[in-house]
């Protein structure tokens, strides 16, 4: 969501108080069990009736957590966590890098000092949250959206045009190895033009082998154009073989029928698309802009949302691409890594058809896996310290690399 129509009506996670200490009660949950998630922002008494992911709508900005130099509040971020914990389903943290509620006292520093302090920031993202399962690592960065100011602090546009994104989300890697690490923007599944930018950034991450994992769409605006057409542009980014998360979704009408119409169009799309994991409603009742808002004084529902956990309910198993990314099993859960051992092991390429593993020190079973599901290599690895496999054909995109070991087991997203 950018600044640009931020509406300061939105609760803030600090006015949420202790409600976020108690799991709500789940009495429907259409999408528990499904292989794609359903989402929503800020946790009310009932939450659990409707969703099974939720993205903290303010409380993990910077801004929000280090306003002040050197004092950061976490108190809004941890009840968000806190309660996706206790109720056992996924969460996002948003974001790590955006040029609209950052703190402002960056802006005075020497890019040496703002490099430093955005270092800072992620390392005690780090220690708060080690397990984050996803990430909106860097947030509208298209020129004329919200680009950060300190980008030059993180190497500019630099040979590639985008140095301080593919820098960002290098250090977001280092921090989180496990994390989903997503590129989110607005009208990037709307407008051609912003389509082309954002598609043109993931291709020259992907060509400098940047961590990128997925890429997010909020589709703020997709209720205004055609399904068809946002499906086209849908189809165009995923070509580039990353999973695509509607990530801020919402329907800006204030007459029921004509809302719930659009939801029928596009969230049947949405849910149907092969390459889409989940979907997150951006507000349910106090939304950030007038005519988003789902449900009515005393959670009356709108017809749009009334329909849609009946829809997600009988439709539980829509096409995915890409469920080895996400471990749903019901639960909503990404899978993780629990042990030390995943940050010993380096993974890394070798042109397009080798694979190197450092760091083991016992014998271990291997499967390279594309995000289809396919294991395209399945091996032996010696555990000596430096694996190098030679596999049979070239390879292009993301895969994941599962080793399992006594030791216990670890998952590597790597770009070829």
């Amino acid at each position: 969501m950018s600044l640009r129509m931020l509406n300061l009506r939105s609760l803030t996670c600090a006015a949420l108080g202790g409600l976020l200490l108690v799991p709500a009660l789940s009495m429907a949950q259409p999408a528990k069990g499904a292989n794609k998630f359903l989402g929503n922002i800020t946790p009310n008494n009932i939450f659990m009736t409707y969703w099974n992911q939720i993205t903290a709508e303010n409380a993990h900005k910077w801004q929000s957590v280090e306003g002040t130099r050197n004092s950061m509040n976490w108190s809004g971020g941890d009840q968000v966590v806190n309660f996706a914990k206790q109720n056992n389903i996924l969460w996002k943290f948003h974001t790590l890098v955006w040029g609209s509620q950052y703190p402002t006292w960056i802006n005075n520093l020497s890019q040496a000092d703002q490099l430093k302090e955005i270092t800072e920031w992620m390392d005690a993202a780090k220690a708060k949250y080690p397990d984050c399962p996803m990430i909106d690592v860097v947030n509208e960065a298209q020129p004329g959206h919200a680009p950060a100011p300190f980008k030059n602090a993180l190497g500019g546009d630099g040979s590639t045009g985008f140095d301080w994104i593919i820098k960002s989300f290098q250090m977001a890697r280092e921090r989180w190895p496990n994390a989903i690490l997503i590129y989110n923007d607005y009208n990037n599944c709307e407008y051609g033009d912003q389509v082309d930018w954002t598609y043109k950034l993931v291709q020259a991450m992907i060509k400098a082998k940047a961590p990128i994992d997925a890429i997010g769409c909020q589709a703020h605006d997709a209720w205004r154009l055609s399904t068809s057409t946002v499906k086209g542009h849908i189809d165009k980014l995923a070509s580039l073989g990353l999973p695509i998360f509607i990530t801020e979704y919402d329907i800006q009408v204030d007459d029921d029928t004509r809302q719930a119409n659009i939801m029928k169009e596009q969230f049947t799309m949405f849910w149907n698309h092969p390459k889409i994991v989940g979907i997150t409603y951006w507000g349910m009742t106090n939304t950030w802009r007038k005519g988003t808002e789902l449900f009515k004084s005393g959670n009356s529902e709108r017809p749009a949302v009334t329909w849609l956990k009946d829809y997600v309910k009988n439709n539980p198993n829509p096409p995915n691409d890409f469920k080895s990314l996400l471990n749903l099993g019901g639960t909503g859960v990404v899978k993780s890594i629990e042990n030390s051992l995943a940050s010993k092991v380096n993974v890394s390429t070798i042109g397009k058809k080798q694979i190197v593993i450092n760091g083991l020190n016992e014998n271990a079973q291997m499967e390279l896996v594309a995000l289809n599901g396919a294991v395209v290599y399945r091996g032996t690895l010696s555990g000596k310290g430096n694996d190098c496999i030679a596999l049979n054909n070239s390879l292009s995109g993301m895969y994941l690399v599962n080793v399992k070991t006594a030791a216990g087991n670890i998952s590597k997203n790597i770009i070829f």
